[in-house]
């Protein structure tokens, strides 16, 4: 019996797609991302004491999806899944860079604890590598300079820097007089400076810079200590100076006296092979020895300010101030983006808040500048703006008055948050709940007119009275979800013949329909019956029957006779969990002739066979619906096996303590689905 098994993965697969639909349909209404859209629904479920699959039921059904198309559900991704797209990320930065965190590691190990031997015993041949590999990275883009003002040839590059004579540059460096201007510059500087004197060809021209002196905290971009650096080529140390075209500049500063100077700007060189990139402002001034030249890295600088840009855009807060003196004003960008402005555009002035301001928030807003002004306290408020490309948008404010030493007002420092998507998320929430709300009491009518259905169409608990050899008695409860109310139903006779006739079975589907056509189909049977034709013909014209409700309608049943005088149990089955037979303490289940047949309602025109089996005195028989045995994450056969064992458990000659006991041992879940449990013990 594997169609229970398909039944139960189907109902699983069912739920996580409604949730999943859900899921989307809320995602539309509030217009947040999927991710986002299914907490709202958890909480929603939470708020209206409802389970989530029936929350999301609701809302699938008269929601849009529901109307009309639906959503493919996109799955959540995993904490697995998001491991490996960051793993997979990182290998590719490796795979593109192989060399430079290795690289990068040693070089700076060696600059931080050498002595600096390494760099002034290396070959030309290791300078002119580093060149050439910045200079394919970079060139031409990167700006340097010749004497005609084009960028140089790599080539020219190398064979500039391998074939210099760096002999004398000792002697060159001992004969540098004390340079007292050179000593105050590099001791004001704010930040790394340094005095470089310049290296002449025999024409006079200036080949490069040697450097004299360092500043004790210089910072350098491979993190060498600054007394590494001494006495060493600016060009062979950092070829980036040349192929950024600075060099040129340098020499321009030497020869003219005028100062050179550039504001925060991309740097980058190389050494050993590895590239870095900085982001730097440089100085430079004559001295009577050279040049002095002075820099600040603004990596740091720019890391903050990236990050405070970032999370003003994120969060939509944008800061302002408004001196009151001057009656100037400063907004970061993201203020300016909040009141529909760009970068270019100037603040909004104090006369401009009463044009842009919603009439109807404006005496609020009035309000709050009031309590600024006058009596100096801080203020939080919400208004509503137009935009000048016509937006409406809701922003929220905190604002509080700065003073001076004296105690006296001199300006306003302001935050505004822009909480459009926000507030139009609350109000689609609340429509939602709403909503909600309406469904649920309209679920809760449906449930109590399909309750009301199946009281009038059920016999109460004592079928077969006065059944000759026989006793019987039977439980049906109804899901206390409404959403789960199902077609449960059965029907016990006792025929003219003595002969006596039981079903059960189950109309598929859950709600006031599955409840309409569970009436239908019991209905039915019991016309049926009094042709006194055998069980396999009356579960064949129940088929036809079911086919004939709609193309939808399909359901399962088990039709049983018995007949007294020979003790023989005529029974047909229609894709229903077997019955169960309790004969001298052990229990077994009755299994139909050949293959089992269809569900009620598959296939029109089906013949169902009918199978034959004796019973005894003293037999216990078990018939019951799948809302006994049918668990999420538990095999049917295993659930079967159990209440066949707690069947077999002798519970005396009462049978409702026997339907009782089973339905506690088995641990019914009222919630989840309909169940109807009938028993007859033969006499």
């Amino acid at each position: 019996m594997k169609m229970p098994d398909l039944n139960e993965l189907r109902a699983a697969m069912r739920d996580r797609a409604v949730v999943a639909e859900a899921r989307v349909v809320l995602a539309d209404r509030l217009g947040c991302h999927e991710a986002e859209a299914l907490q709202h629904l958890i909480w929603l479920a939470r708020d209206l004491a409802m389970g989530l699959e029936e929350t999301a039921e609701l809302l699938v059904a008269h929601g849009p999806a529901g109307r009309g198309g639906s959503h493919p559900p996109e799955q959540l991704p995993t904490r697995e899944s998001l491991l490996s797209s960051i793993a997979a990320a990182r290998q590719e930065i490796v795979a593109g860079h192989p060399a430079s965190a290795e690289q990068e590691a040693a070089d700076a190990a060696g600059g931080r604890g050498g002595d600096g031997a390494e760099d002034r015993d290396a070959a030309p041949a290791a300078t002119a590598a580093s060149v050439g590999a910045f200079a394919a990275a970079t060139a031409p883009a990167a700006g340097a300079l010749d004497d005609d003002g084009a960028p140089p040839a790599v080539e020219e590059v190398l064979n500039r820097l391998t074939a210099e004579d760096t002999a004398g540059d000792a002697d060159l460096l001992a004969a540098v007089p004390d340079d007292p201007a050179a000593r105050a510059v590099i001791e004001s500087a704010l930040g790394s400076a340094s005095l470089l004197v310049p290296v002449r060809a025999e024409d006079g021209h200036v080949v490069d810079f040697l450097y004299a002196v360092n500043g004790e905290a210089n910072e350098d971009v491979f993190g060498r200590p600054p007394g590494e650096l001494i006495g060493q080529r600016l060009l062979r140390t950092d070829p980036g100076s040349l192929l950024n075209g600075i060099f040129p500049r340098y020499v321009e500063v030497l020869e003219t006296g005028r100062p050179y100077a550039r504001e925060p700007f991309d740097y980058t060189t190389v050494h050993h092979g590895t590239s870095r990139s900085v982001r730097m402002s440089l100085r430079c001034v004559r001295v009577p020895t050279g040049i002095c030249v002075s820099w600040r890295f603004h990596d740091e600088e720019e890391r903050i300010r990236r990050r405070l840009d970032r999370s003003e855009r994120l969060a939509r807060i944008g800061f302002g101030e408004w001196n009151l003196a001057t009656d100037e004003t400063d907004w970061s960008p993201q203020m300016l983006a909040n009141y529909g402005r760009g970068p270019e555009d100037c603040p909004v002035g104090g006369d401009d808040f009463q044009k842009i301001v919603d009439p109807a928030d404006l005496p609020l807003f009035e309000q709050a500048v009031h309590v600024l002004l006058k009596r100096r306290e801080p203020v939080q408020v919400e208004y509503r703006i137009r935009t000048p490309e016509g937006a409406n948008r809701h922003l929220w404010l905190h604002a509080e008055p700065t003073f001076d030493r004296a105690g006296m007002l001199t300006g306003i420092s302001a935050l505004t948050q822009d909480v459009t998507s926000r507030r139009s998320m609350e109000g689609a929430l609340a429509e939602t709940r709403r909503d909600l709300l309406r469904l649920q009491g309209e679920s809760a009518r449906e449930r109590q007119v399909a309750l009301t259905l199946r009281r009038a169409v059920l016999p109460p608990d004592q079928v077969l009275a006065g059944a000759p050899g026989v006793r019987a008695a039977v439980r049906s409860i109804p899901a206390e979800n409404t959403a789960r109310i199902g077609g449960d139903w059965y029907v016990t006779r006792v025929m003219p013949d003595g002969r006596s006739l039981f079903a059960i079975g189950d109309a598929s589907g859950h709600g006031l329909s599955a409840t309409a056509d569970m009436a239908r189909m019991r209905n039915g049977l019991l016309g049926l019956a009094y042709t006194g034709e055998g069980a396999g013909h009356l579960l064949g014209w129940l088929n036809d029957l079911v086919n004939d409700l709609g193309p939808a309608t399909t359901g399962t049943a088990v039709v049983a006779q018995f007949d007294p005088e020979s003790g023989e149990l005529t029974w047909a089955a229609a894709g229903h969990p077997p019955p169960i037979l309790v004969r001298d303490g052990r229990a077994r289940r009755l299994e139909v002739r050949g293959e089992p047949d269809p569900l009620l309602g598959a296939f029109p025109g089906m013949d169902y066979a009918t199978t034959t089996t004796r019973l005894e005195t003293g037999d216990l028989l078990v018939v019951y619906t799948d809302g006994l045995v049918e668990r999420r994450r538990s095999d049917l056969d295993l659930q079967i096996d159990k209440l066949a064992r707690i069947a077999a458990e002798g519970h005396g000659d009462d049978l409702h303590h026997v339907l009782d006991d089973i339905i506690d041992r088995m641990g019914h879940d009222r919630l989840a689905d309909d169940t109807t449990l009938f028993a007859l013990r033969v006499a």
